[in-house]
């Protein structure tokens, strides 16, 4: 080992093949870094645009129903009904959404390592 280094010291070239494979693993490694961000930040963006469109399509609903429930209908009238179980299907929707989007990524995770 002393004999290689005393070599490789002697033509001016300190084990170039080490430094060479270290510096590819680094560099490797910070492309993925780099890759893993990207793709978290595509899904946040994904996630907070999906999370608007809810909030966009379901507000002059909820402003509808709200408006009728304060006028004196209840719970039981059809379109607070409709109203209730529309919400409650998207935010299901949504939740599964997440949850494939997060087992995807676990997977993809996993098969990276």
């Amino acid at each position: 080992m002393n004999s290689d280094f005393a070599r490789s010291r002697a033509h001016g070239h300190p084990m170039p093949e080490v430094v060479l494979r270290t510096r590819r693993s680094v560099m490797e490694a910070a492309h993925q870094m780099r890759v893993q961000r990207q793709q978290r930040r595509k899904q946040m963006g994904y996630i907070l645009l999906a999370l608007g469109t809810l909030v966009v399509l379901a507000a002059p609903a909820l402003w509808s129903a709200l408006t009728d429930l304060a006028a004196g209908e209840a719970f039981t009238d059809m379109p607070v009904m409709l109203l209730t179980l529309s919400l409650v299907l998207l935010s299901a929707m949504f939740a599964v959404l997440l949850v494939s989007w997060r087992g995807r990524q676990d997977r993809a995770n996993e098969e990276q390592r």
